[in-house]
């Protein structure tokens, strides 16, 4: 067995892990074709462009690999309050069951990824084709070969390799690829759907592994919080030659981000989170994205629009960063010249912080088999963004505390032009861990051994 004072990957022999390591170079050509195959289907989000051909090459893969799987579409009377940007496009998510060994009494681990991808921007700006799963030099290049088709062919393609090795698990894995997470929302017609739903529960569920990109010696144990919001400042209109006669919705606007900047920014630099990636991302954040006021010259605005992102770290709230928000309306309220304050407040997404506790037997598990795999220990981090952690931390009773995020890739790669991910590095490095930890947390036996029960 493998077996030091400070690891848990106890139930594996030393040649079931030799076998598996191999395993994951035998099956790492097919990982990488899918892959490819993946990254030629161009999902963008939004709008959500092909999602049903993705699912399908996902579902027929799954169904090759000998899982039971379910198609779950979202309802087009839903797709209007679920998927706002999407143009009424079809939302459908797969979900892969394979049955253990002991499916009656083994454990379930359930492992996500999604398969929307963000716009490439500027074509331009790309050396190789986005949509083309080029290999160069070692690398496969294409939106969503990070962030995260690459995940998701790591999470099925470790399954695999554990049959290559010769091994059976134990207990049941369960394979979902679903949409939407890259447009977030309050609830989304994706991993959302499927936590509303009943799809993903935790009496059914024991430990949940989503396959985000945040490289591949990390395991990533919770997210920043998040609100986006928007206040619309109503002034009344007048000539720009009599600005005493109206009432300047831009400048009550410009005077709130001013105001807001320099008196929350400095109380959130004196916060921090030290697990956050990258270092620049600890500290709470309040930036002003979006201002929008005026339509010609010669005329005050009586409409102004700012938006704003605040991302929040563990121990701050929403309501608590509602309330900085509030209080510096209600300030200007109180100020000689700003009487006439009037605004609206909506926002367009939000979500707590997230973490987890990193000793979790399913985060044990994974930071052991870093160490097995890259020498490495394992770092504990947190994500900078949200993501559909949140979805079974958050919005099931009772939550299913043991979800955690490991994937392949890494995360600056996230979103850019000629984003990467390295084969062999991180894509197999990727799935080797997964295989480990899916071997380690579920049981294994040999496939004679399997045989005879």
């Amino acid at each position: 067995m493998v077996r030091t004072a400070d690891t848990v990957l106890d139930n594996l022999a030393a040649a079931q892990i030799a076998a598996i390591k191999q395993a994951t170079w035998d099956v790492l050509p097919k990982c990488q074709e899918f892959l490819r195959s993946l990254i030629q289907i161009d999902t963008t989000n939004p709008p959500g462009s092909n999602y049903p051909e993705c699912a399908k090459l996902i579902g027929d893969t799954l169904c090759e690999l000998g899982y039971a799987v379910q198609y779950v579409e979202v309802p087009s009377d839903q797709l209007g309050a679920l998927a706002p940007m999407g143009q009424g496009l079809p939302r459908v998510n797969v979900i892969g069951r394979h049955s253990g060994t002991q499916a009656g009494t083994g454990k379930t681990l359930h492992v996500n990824g999604h398969f929307d991808v963000v716009p490439i921007g500027v074509s331009e700006n790309w050396k190789y084709p986005p949509f083309g799963g080029e290999v160069h030099n070692g690398r496969m290049y294409g939106r969503g070969t990070a962030d995260m088709k690459g995940g998701i062919a790591a999470q099925i393609f470790a399954v695999e390799a554990l049959r290559k090795a010769g091994l059976k698990l134990r207990g049941n894995i369960e394979q979902s690829a679903v949409v939407d997470e890259e447009t977030t929302g309050i609830h989304n017609a994706g991993m959302g759907f499927l936590v509303d739903n009943g799809y993903i529960r935790a009496d059914k569920i024991d430990a949940i592994v989503i396959t985000e990109p945040l490289n591949t010696t990390n395991v990533c144990c919770g997210h920043r919080g998040t609100i986006w919001g928007t206040i619309t400042f109503r002034g009344r209109l007048s000539h720009g030659s009599m600005p005493g006669l109206g009432v300047n919705a831009l400048h009550h606007a410009c005077s709130f981000v001013q105001l807001a900047t320099t008196t929350i920014s400095p109380k959130l630099a004196l916060l921090g989170d030290d697990n956050v990636i990258p270092p620049a991302a600890r500290v709470p954040s309040l930036a002003f994205t979006v201002l929008k006021a005026g339509e010609n010259i010669n005329s005050i605005p009586d409409v102004a629009v700012v938006s704003f992102d605040r991302r929040l770290v563990p121990g701050e709230t929403l309501a608590g960063a509602r309330q900085q928000i509030f209080d510096v309306l209600e300030s200007m309220k109180q100020t000689p010249g700003f009487e006439e304050l009037n605004y609206e407040y909506k926002e367009d997404y939000h979500t707590e912080a997230t973490w987890v506790d990193p000793n979790l037997p399913i985060s044990r598990i994974f930071r052991d088999a870093i160490k097995v795999v890259t020498g490495q220990e394992a770092g504990i981090v947190s994500s900078p963004g949200s993501d559909d952690q949140r979805f079974p931390v958050h919005s099931l009773t009772p939550p299913i505390e043991s979800t955690i995020v490991y994937g392949p890739g890494c995360i600056s790669e996230a979103h850019i032009a000629d984003e990467s991910i390295d084969i062999e590095k991180e894509l197999r490095v990727g799935m080797e861990v997964m295989a480990l930890a899916f071997a380690s947390f579920l049981g294994v036996e040999s496939q004679q051994a399997a045989a005879r029960l």
